[in-house]
C-alpha cells in the first residue's frame, strides 16, 4: 500500500509539468491581410545595412580586425517578434550573416550564425529565440 506521503510526491512533477506548459505560449498569428497592408517602414533597406552589421559586431567580437563575413542572401521583408510574442510582430527586414573570427587562442572559430532585422534605418541583433518570419 502508498502511503499518502508518497502518492501526493510522485504527483508533484505531473503538476509542475502541467503548469509549465500552460506557461508556454504561442506568438500572436500574423493574417495574410496583415502581410498584405504592412509598412516595412519608410526606408526599404539602409545602403551601408553591411557596414552598420559590421559596426555592431565590433563591439561584440573578441578580435573584430580577423572577423570574415558573409552575408546569407539579400535582406528579406518579413517580420519579427521584437516585443515578445504575446504583443504583435513589427514588419521589417530581415538579414541572415555568418561570421567567423579569432578567438581567445587566435583561432577561427567556424562561421556562426547571426540575425538582424532593419526597420527604418534602426537595426535589431536578433536573439536565437526571436520568432521571425519571412514573408513573400
Amino acid at each position: 500500500m502508498i502511503s499518502p506521503l508518497k502518492a501526493c510526491l510522485r504527483t508533484v512533477p505531473a503538476l509542475l509539468l502541467l503548469l509549465t506548459l500552460g506557461c508556454i505560449t504561442s506568438p500572436i498569428p500574423v493574417t495574410p491581410e496583415q502581410i498584405a497592408s504592412a509598412d516595412y517602414g519608410t526606408v526599404p533597406v539602409p545602403p551601408a545595412y553591411q557596414d552598420a552589421i559590421k559596426g555592431y559586431m565590433q563591439e561584440i567580437l573578441f578580435d573584430p580586425r580577423t572577423a570574415r563575413y558573409r552575408f546569407v542572401g539579400e535582406p528579406q521583408r518579413g517580420y519579427a517578434y521584437l516585443l515578445g510574442r504575446r504583443k504583435p510582430p513589427v514588419f521589417g527586414y530581415l538579414v541572415q550573416v555568418e561570421i567567423d573570427a579569432k578567438n581567445l587562442k587566435s583561432r577561427y572559430t567556424g562561421e556562426q550564425p547571426y540575425r538582424f532585422f532593419i526597420r527604418n534605418e534602426t537595426l535589431y541583433p536578433l536573439e536565437t529565440s526571436t520568432k521571425v518570419e519571412v514573408v513573400q
